[in-house]
């Protein structure tokens, strides 16, 4: 068993349990709940209704809604790329429903067909998306590509190949963003530009998903779902155990929690170089501790949640005192 360290507290909203009505709602609009790959047994004990209280805890009850609807369709997409395509290798069937969501992320006239498309549909019709914000959504939908070549050859990628990709599948440049927007931090873009800025964001990005690699291995890839597995590829790189595999990625979470706190004490210099009035300052400092909530409310949620670990007849646990494996965060109510 992996204990992850975090250095970070987390908390929860005050708007959880309306956050988690909303979204129940949302998702059976949506198709979401019929039985393939979800069913209401195993959304409830994953609950997902539950993360962006838990990732984005002091963001308005309307912002919080609508952040949790972008990151429930994440969970969906992946569950439902990987059953229908990835598992049994279907490349032809995985590309054309790729195909069909780029073309509903590019136009609104698209008439969707299935649930995934239909959230999608219903997402962008009611966001302001902009350039970066579809960039986002396209790394996510490329990286499911590649995942389903890679595992349709029973290929296992280069490590580092796979962390690079890792961050496209699990849109760290978009919930980074998300969580900029939910603290409403008005930032230059030359700043977000800058390498130590892309730096933080991109070890942001690599923690839950490598993490998660770890917390969701029996269940995606250990059953042979995918080869496109960070624990796999150290294993075959290194020629090692599975244990000694796993141990490197957690090892790798944790240096990238490190880097994190490291470029967090450089900022007051980024500060000064770009000469951030009063107003921009604050809004860098939001931003921060937003992706050190989100960060430890991630694992928190990950930890409690039933996606790694569903049974037939799920207790959903608490979220209201943190025990358990590497619970080194927190949970306070505001």
């Amino acid at each position: 068993m992996v204990e992850f360290d975090m250095p970070f507290a987390a908390r929860l909203s005050p708007h959880a349990d309306r956050v988690r009505q909303h979204t129940k709602a949302w998702v059976r609009d949506m198709g979401m709940l019929g039985g393939a790959p979800w069913t209401e047994a195993f959304y409830d004990a994953a609950d997902y209704g539950g993360f962006g209280p838990l990732t984005h805890p002091t963001a308005s009850l309307e912002d919080l809604k609508h952040i949790n609807d972008w990151h429930t369709w994440g969970f969906y997409l992946h569950d439902v790329f990987r059953e229908g395509f990835l598992r049994p290798r279907n490349v032809p069937g995985g590309k054309a429903f790729i195909a069909r969501l780029e073309e509903i992320l590019a136009s609104g006239s698209v008439l969707p067909m299935n649930p995934a498309e239909k959230g999608l549909a219903d997402l962008v019709s009611r966001s302001s998306l902009d350039d970066d914000d579809r960039a986002g959504v396209t790394d996510i939908l490329d990286g499911l590509a590649w995942e389903l070549h890679n595992t349709a050859q029973g290929r296992v990628p280069d490590p580092i190949d796979l962390v690079e990709m890792r961050r496209k599948t699990n849109a760290g440049d978009l919930s980074a963003a998300l969580a900029q927007k939910s603290v409403s931090a008005e930032l230059p873009a030359e700043l977000l530009r800058n390498s130590t800025m892309r730096a933080l964001v991109d070890s942001f990005g690599d923690v839950p998903g490598l993490r998660q690699e770890i917390l969701g291995f029996d269940a995606f890839y250990g059953s042979g779902a995918s080869t496109t597995s960070a624990v796999l590829a150290v294993q075959q790189f290194f020629e090692c155990e599975l244990q000694q595999a796993v141990s490197v990625v957690a090892d790798l979470v944790a240096a990238r929690l490190r880097q994190i706190e490291s470029i967090i004490a450089e900022l007051p210099s980024l500060v000064q170089e770009y000469h951030l009035d009063e107003e921009a300052r604050a809004g860098l400092h939001r931003y921060v501790e937003a992706l050190k909530s989100w960060l430890a409310g991630e694992l928190l949620w990950s930890q409690r949640s039933g996606r790694f670990s569903f049974s037939p007849t799920p207790t959903r646990k608490s979220f209201h005192s943190p025990t358990g494996l590497g619970t080194a965060a927190v949970l306070v109510r505001q």
